[in-house]
């Protein structure tokens, strides 16, 4: 996850175009889903609120395929949003399934 938000960092203005017309503040998002990748990370790797970092990274991630690559699935604009869309939905599983690894409250 460090390395995913390093690269929107670096990327940010192609990243910006990937962001639907109809949401507002482009750059904004792309900082701010870089950011929450980096403090997911390390919440994760720290296990210092990780199980809720983990949560809601997933929840991030089952955002970005309802909202960002359905649609353009829907629209059929190829094989590589098929590949886009399903990496999307493996991480946000992924996600809820290092939640569930942590340790949380009840295990302290």
């Amino acid at each position: 996850m460090i390395v995913f938000g390093w690269q929107h960092f670096e990327y940010a203005r192609f990243i910006a175009t990937l962001i639907p017309k109809w949401i507002p503040a482009h750059m904004f998002w792309v900082y701010f889903t870089a950011m929450a990748f980096i403090v997911a990370a390390l919440a994760i790797l720290t296990e210092k609120f990780g199980r809720l970092a983990a949560t809601w990274l997933g929840i991030m991630f089952l955002l970005w395929t309802v909202l960002l690559h359905a649609p353009r699935v829907v629209a059929l604009r190829g094989r590589d949003e098929w590949n886009s869309a399903f990496v999307a939905l493996a991480m946000c599983g992924a996600s809820f399934i290092v939640a569930r690894t942590l340790p949380g409250k009840e295990s302290t």
